[in-house]
């Protein structure tokens, strides 16, 4: 065991020296970009000079500030030339960016005159890639291959459904995403678990979850009208929005669901093979007994990453004198109505994980006496 430990720490050492590397290649690369041309600030400290205070009819304070930069451009045709550029932006930066001292940019040139584009953040990427991946082998072990190997392909099927649905033009959106998730929750578990009946009950379990609480909430937002479903208030330009709404449900129910799948049936296919004597009632038991455990905390997550990501509109409508429940309506509506369908999904999960579980983890070795 020890020896195995060993060589799971070197590997992640290996990982973790190959993904600094590359983090750093990534940091100093300038000619692999098409669009803009690279930058660094040269300056140690910036000039910043306040030109104007604001204040809106609700006293919302903020200001107007200008930096002078000092930039080398590092590629592209005025590689090596020196520009001085100003740079407007709010002390808020909610539409403007604030640059550092000796940052990395992009750049638009045109004519001689550069135009400030974003930083240079690839990189960054770059270092959260290597330091996932260093914690997955520390942890998991040879299991992290597969992990890996999992996410690959999760990010290339959604890429592909992406595609397909642009090339379709947003047409049968539900279609497609409800495909995905059935896509997704294979090879998902596939390359985690393997080809086998705990991979296969675990994929019931979750289409079941998904599907069931989606189809549940669908019929009453149908004999309730969709009232209050303000579907205009999403990010939504160029296609229909209540579709992009259903779409979006359709995958944040699939991530909450197989997550709580998977613990559950994998807790009990343990139990199964170590326990001897286990009748039906009892493995019922233990699931039910498990997902009490589980729904909690899950539903927790899933509202506390909802409110996370819809706080600071939340905080922006709330400032600008709007009701809460103006705000509510315009930014957390339907945030609210996907989380309460997970949340559906994660209750029902514990009884499909459960039945599922009893289908295909029997092996002959549970006693299958009154189940009460």
């Amino acid at each position: 065991m020890k020896i195995k430990n060993k060589r799971r720490y070197l590997w992640a050492a290996a990982v973790a020296i190959i993904g600094l590397v590359l983090t750093a290649c990534t940091y100093f690369a300038t000619d692999i970009y098409q669009k803009d041309d690279v930058a660094v600030i040269t300056d140690h400290v910036i000039a910043d000079r306040l030109i104007e205070k604001n204040k809106d009819v609700y006293n919302n304070a903020d200001q107007t500030r200008q930096q002078i930069l000092h930039i080398k451009v590092l590629s592209g045709r005025y590689r090596g030339q020196h520009f001085t550029v100003k740079n407007i932006y709010y002390p808020s930066q909610l539409v403007t960016q604030k640059y550092r001292a000796r940052q990395r940019i992009f750049v638009n040139i045109k004519k001689g005159d550069p135009a400030l584009q974003n930083p240079k953040r690839d990189w960054v990427l770059v270092l959260t890639l290597t330091i996932t991946l260093t914690l997955m082998i520390a942890i998991a072990g040879k299991h992290a291959v597969n992990l890996a190997i999992s996410m690959a392909i999760s990010w290339l099927l959604f890429y592909l459904v992406i595609a397909c649905n642009l090339k379709m033009n947003g047409a049968k959106i539900i279609l497609l995403f409800s495909l995905a998730d059935i896509v997704f929750s294979f090879f998902s578990l596939l390359l985690v678990q393997g080809l086998n009946k705990k991979m296969l009950a675990t994929w019931l379990a979750t289409l079941l979850g998904v599907f069931v609480s989606f189809a549940l909430c669908y019929l009453v937002m149908r004999l309730t009208g969709e009232t209050e479903m303000k579907y205009e208030t999403g990010d939504y330009a160029t296609q229909d929005p209540r579709g992009i709404f259903l779409a979006q449900t359709l995958l944040g129910v699939l991530g909450a669901v197989m997550d709580e799948a998977t613990d559950i049936i994998s807790s009990l296919y343990e139990l199964v093979q170590t326990k001897k004597g286990l009748t039906a009632q009892q493995l019922i038991n233990s699931g039910r007994t498990m997902g009490q455990e589980i729904m909690g905390p899950l539903i927790n997550v899933l509202v506390l990453i909802f409110m996370a990501g819809e706080l600071p509109m939340t905080i922006i409508y709330l400032r600008d004198n709007n009701s809460l429940s103006s705000a509510f309506g315009f930014t957390l509506s339907l945030g609210a109505t996907q989380s309460v369908i997970s949340a559906i999904g994660i209750v029902l999960t514990v009884i499909f994980a459960t039945g599922c579980s009893l289908v295909f983890l029997n092996d002959k070795k549970l006693k299958w006496g009154k189940i009460k």
